[in-house]
């Protein structure tokens, strides 16, 4: 399944698309972000802070930059990809990457691909 991620930069839109499966350089990223997030929400009592919502966008956008590459960054990431569709498409790739289970609409459209063909 490719992973694509749109992105707005100098006002032009950009589909970056990634066929490979993730490699272990990408395994390294989402354990980061794994990390925050358990840190972020490990005790009920606490709610996550702007420090701590910074840092887990940032180690996201980190994650997109090296996860789709070609020129990507981090800044761009930050600065150009949506807060709902671009960010789901992230959360994807890092939960994929995880091998966690995949979102509904991931489960949807591997369905319709392993329908026989007629």
């Amino acid at each position: 399944m490719p992973y694509k991620l749109k992105v707005k930069t100098d006002g032009k839109e950009t589909i970056y698309e990634r066929k490979e499966a993730p490699m272990l350089e990408n395994l390294l990223d989402a354990l980061k972000v794994q990390r925050q997030e358990i840190v972020m929400y490990s005790d009920p009592k606490k709610f996550p802070t702007d420090k701590d919502n910074e840092r887990l966008l940032s180690l996201r956008a980190e994650f997109a930059a090296n996860f789709w590459k070609n020129g990507l960054t981090k800044k761009d990431v930050l600065s150009g990809v949506t807060a709902i569709e671009g960010l789901t498409s992230i959360v994807n790739a890092i939960n994929e990457t995880l091998g966690s289970p995949l979102s509904e609409d991931d489960l949807e459209e591997k369905k319709d691909n392993e329908k026989p063909k007629k």
